[in-house]
């Protein structure tokens, strides 16, 4: 059967398809005047390396966009194997961490003053740089101004649940 040119697939089934699709995670934090907010997504990549960029989404009622984007400025902190509890808070998946996600790890701050979640993969010290709308969300792209990284293994996300790399 084939489908006309503008028919699109169902949501279920583009759902359960890009669940078989391991991506990174990383949580975007942000703080300044608007106040300090953060989000875990699983979108973030590279965008371009002249100028060095990241880019991700974030559904467009996500309550950290609007801070982020007053801000201007964000780490988009990319979690290690061993950071999966704070992945959970910054999705809003621990109750007594709601109030304040933060409190699931140690940070600190580079060059914007963005929260640097140490002991992560990898920071992106970022300035927004363009903002695009499709769908629901929100497409933001970050100029990269510092990064600090070190050797540990990367947190993935594939079939609705966290997993981690094999020793070799």
């Amino acid at each position: 059967m084939s489908r006309a040119s503008h028919d699109v697939v169902a949501v279920d089934e583009f759902r359960d398809a890009m669940r078989t699709t391991a991506s990174g995670v990383a949580v975007v934090t942000t703080d300044g005047e608007a106040g300090r907010a953060g989000v875990t997504v699983s979108s973030l990549c590279s965008l371009s390396m002249e100028p060095p960029s990241v880019v991700f989404s974030v559904h467009r009622d996500n309550r950290g966009l609007a801070l982020l984007l007053a801000n201007g400025v964000f780490v988009a902190n990319v979690l290690s194997d061993a950071q999966e509890r704070v992945a959970n808070s910054f999705a809003g998946l621990i109750p007594e961490l709601r109030d304040n996600r933060f409190l699931a790890g140690e940070w600190s701050e580079l060059l914007t003053g963005a929260p640097a979640l140490d002991g992560a993969l990898c920071n992106f010290d970022c300035r927004v740089a363009s903002l695009f709308d499709f769908g629901s969300h929100r497409i933001v792209t970050g100029e990269v101004l510092n990064v600090r990284k070190q050797a540990a293994r990367p947190l993935l996300f594939c079939d609705r649940t966290f997993r981690r790399l094999a020793a070799a």
